[in-house]
């Protein structure tokens, strides 16, 4: 049964002029600057943060605990050096009760350069949705690798390029991810028809989403989920001003742990970056 990621119960889509609110830098540091042009960019990070459920559908029935079985899917394009390229990742969590966090705290998209002919990205698009499990979860590594072997997404990962200069629109990219993600829940198996929650968000130059050196906390609330984000963005002009020195940050792949939602943007702080490249 193919899962319905645009249900209007369980989907937020963001609307421009969204509400964030700036995390001011710690006492002493200079305050966030906005940027004349989206050239004075030198670094961009996305967070994500621990997603909190609220509710995961599951019936707490004696002896039964009621606990769900869930996947997390993240999906992140943006076009990065003028094309569009992407990143993919699949977690699975077997226990996860009512008023829980799922324990993820990583980077999922990461960019950053210190050549001023560099143009930074103009574009990132994210999807991300918590999806529940009706038998016992997958190995997740077999299923991206039977994703990536079948022929309709190989398709999708074919037309990519040709979007590279068309500024790719919101609905293009978004019917895309929802494709990808659609085939992802064709090989999860027995899974529900529809998500505990899903996010789908564009953060582009346009609209001025890259302005504000700093860091922004971004909260989209489901009905049953509520995603957080942190979108840190540098410039090229102030590159150690604010704390947190994001420039200095350590680039790796890692398996992030179960660092809940409290991590900061800190000063020697590695980068998690626990994506699979699309194609």
């Amino acid at each position: 049964m193919a899962i319905n990621f645009m249900d209007d119960e369980t989907l937020f889509m963001p609307k421009a002029g969204t509400e964030r609110s700036t995390l001011r830098p710690p006492e002493g540091a200079a305050e966030p600057k906005s940027l004349t042009t989206s050239k004075d960019v030198s670094g961009i990070e996305i967070r994500m943060m621990a997603p909190y459920i609220k509710d995961n559908r599951t019936a707490k029935v004696f002896p039964f605990p009621g606990y769900a079985k869930l996947y997390c899917l993240t999906i992140v394009m943006s076009d990065e050096q003028n094309q569009l390229a992407g990143l993919l990742d699949l977690k699975g969590f077997p226990r996860i009760d009512d008023k829980e966090h799922l324990p993820i705290n990583k980077t999922i998209y990461y960019w950053q350069t210190k050549d001023e002919s560099i143009a930074a990205p103009s574009q990132i698009h994210i999807m991300c949705s918590v999806i529940k499990s009706k038998q016992s979860l997958r190995e997740v590594a077999k299923v991206m690798t039977e994703v990536k072997n079948d022929e309709e997404y190989k398709g999708i990962m074919s037309s990519l390029g040709s979007l590279a200069n068309n500024a790719a629109k919101f609905n293009v990219i978004t019917d895309m991810m929802t494709q990808i993600a659609g085939l992802v829940g064709k090989y999860l198996g027995d899974v529900e028809d529809k998500p505990l929650g899903t996010v789908i968000n564009s953060y582009t130059s346009l609209s001025g989403d890259f302005d504000t050196v700093g860091i922004q906390s971004l909260a989209y609330p489901t009905k049953y989920v509520d995603f957080n984000f942190k979108l840190v963005v540098r410039s090229k002009a102030n590159e150690n001003e604010l704390a947190g020195n994001v420039n200095n940050r350590e680039l790796e792949v890692q398996d992030p742990a179960s660092a809940g939602d409290s991590a900061s943007v800190a000063s020697g702080e590695k980068v998690a970056v626990n994506m699979q490249p699309l194609n």
